[in-house]
């Protein structure tokens, strides 16, 4: 998996999915899910999954962008529409998704969404 740009400004992550490889832009992934050896990349067009840790995905994203919440759950910041109590809303279009927030990530996912 790494990082690119796609000879304009937006940025995106090759992953491999369905026996091949797909650029996904990063403005269009809405969460990511860890699921066992796995991860459900779920962006605003579908979702892929991807053999791959959260720790690998952490590392491939922006960080000023893309914060994990809970052990299974990494969020697109720009696309949190509200936060309450230890659940976030995410929305896009006439999708709406509800990610928890554990609470070893509260605080430091709280202080990334202040400074986004």
């Amino acid at each position: 998996m790494r990082t690119d740009t796609n000879g304009g400004n937006k940025e995106r992550i090759l992953i491999k999915a369905n026996y091949q490889l797909v650029p996904v832009n990063l403005d269009e992934i809405l969460f990511i899910k860890a699921l066992s050896d796995y991860v459900i990349i779920k962006t605003t067009t579908g979702k892929y999954i991807t053999l791959s840790t959260m720790k690998d995905m952490v590392s491939s994203l922006p960080e000023n962008v893309f914060v994990r919440s809970h052990r299974s759950f990494i969020v697109n910041l720009d696309k949190v529409s509200a936060v309450k109590g230890s659940t976030i809303e995410i929305r896009d279009s006439e999708m709406r998704f509800s990610v928890p927030i554990g609470r070893a990530y509260k605080k430091d996912f709280k202080a990334s969404l202040n400074a986004a």
